[in-house]
């Protein structure tokens, strides 16, 4: 069950600009573990490949959600390390 101050807090986050949105991100990010996931999938890394074509050749493509995004030069797919 929500409280009401969540709900209407929660009711307001799409009116938020882009650096609204980021800070909130960055203040939920500790508390929701992303920084130790991250960590930990550096640790498993061996060759990054595209998950549509298994393709090796791929080059970075912006950011999303904190995550690097990368882009398949073979099928044009964009992925992340998740």
């Amino acid at each position: 069950m929500r409280s009401p101050r969540f709900k209407k807090w929660f009711a307001a986050l799409p009116v938020l600009n882009q650096p609204q949105r980021l800070q909130v991100i960055d203040a939920l990010r500790p508390a929701a573990g992303l920084d130790q996931l991250l960590a930990l999938l550096d640790g498993f890394r061996t060759e990054r490949c595209c998950p549509a074509c298994a393709s090796t050749r791929w080059r970075r493509h912006g950011q999303a959600n904190g995550l690097q995004r990368y882009r398949c030069r073979e099928c044009r797919r964009t992925f992340n390390d998740l």
